[in-house]
């Protein structure tokens, strides 16, 4: 009976922690993505004049 409530403990446990790392992984995405919009704005365009 206690080891049941032990592992019943863990997997309640391990849930808090699945979701709140699921939501750190969001919260990463999000924030990899907003900084990688605004490398794209700060790009160099090759000019047609260019005499290449």
């Amino acid at each position: 009976q206690a080891y049941t409530n032990e592992l019943e403990m863990e997997v309640a446990h391990l849930l808090e922690e699945n979701t709140r790392l699921k939501e750190q992984q969001q919260q990463l995405i999000k924030a990899a993505a907003a900084a990688q919009n605004q490398r794209k704005k700060t790009t160099l365009h090759r000019s047609f004049t260019a005499p290449f």
